[in-house]
């Protein structure tokens, strides 16, 4: 009697496709964010799939990921479009930011590497040394700054989370102000000497207090309020 052997999927392949796709994901975002595509455009599946050198299939389920998180969404007979800016979406965002990196601000508290906390402080300082900083520049220093904290928390899960909105957070800004670049120097500084030196519980409304400044400005901003 012949047994049957049942083979099982390659876990090496499936790896190499999910990475695949995080990676076309990826470049997805930063389309999203350079300003490429914007809300309202139709994103041609097969002429995405050809500019970036891949199957449709992985660009098929990279697109699947900016759907559920309401970036893009399918229109019947136009494919996928771009959603159109909400700010209703960037402050529900910033809520759940808010609560998240509070926490992750709470647990890092006094337990940042020595040699990570030069080097944000290094880049923070070149920053603003900027006359005219991009906003290329300011995320890239603001999420090393952010994600040294979610990482130093200790929860993988928590982090990976925080990277995730503070992504959609960076698409949306760039849809709401596409030029802003400005940085607060000094309350970012403030900010991550309160998370560097604690105590965890200064640490914690150090940022919750961050994400709400945030949201004021944001909506300032949109209301034609200047201060």
């Amino acid at each position: 009697m012949t047994t049957a052997i049942t083979q099982r999927p390659d876990s090496e392949e499936a790896e190499a496709k999910a990475n695949l796709t995080d990676q076309i994901y990826d470049q997805l975002v930063e389309i999203l964010i350079s300003g490429e595509l914007r809300p309202g455009d139709v994103i041609v599946e097969r002429r995405l799939a050809a500019r970036l050198n891949a199957s449709r299939t992985p660009v098929r389920e990279a697109l699947g990921r900016l759907e559920a998180e309401r970036l893009v969404y399918k229109q019947a007979n136009r494919g996928v479009t771009v959603s159109p800016f909400s700010t209703e979406a960037l402050m529900e965002i910033l809520n759940v930011r808010q609560v998240l990196e509070a926490e992750a601000a709470r647990l890092a508290a006094g337990r940042l590497p020595k040699e990570r906390v030069a080097e944000v402080r290094a880049e923070m300082a070149a920053l603003a040394e900027q006359g005219e900083p991009t906003l290329a520049d300011i995320w890239r220093v603001d999420d090393l700054m952010h994600g040294t904290i979610a990482d130093a928390a200790g929860n993988e899960l928590l982090a990976q989370m925080i990277r995730d909105l503070r992504r959609r957070t960076h698409v949306l800004n760039a849809y709401r102000s596409p030029h802003d670049s400005r940085f607060d120097h000094k309350e970012n500084s403030q900010l991550f000497d309160a998370v560097v030196e604690g105590p965890p519980e200064a640490a914690q409304k150090a940022m919750a207090d961050h994400i709400a400044t945030v949201k004021i400005a944001i909506i300032n901003r949109l209301t034609g309020v200047t201060r």
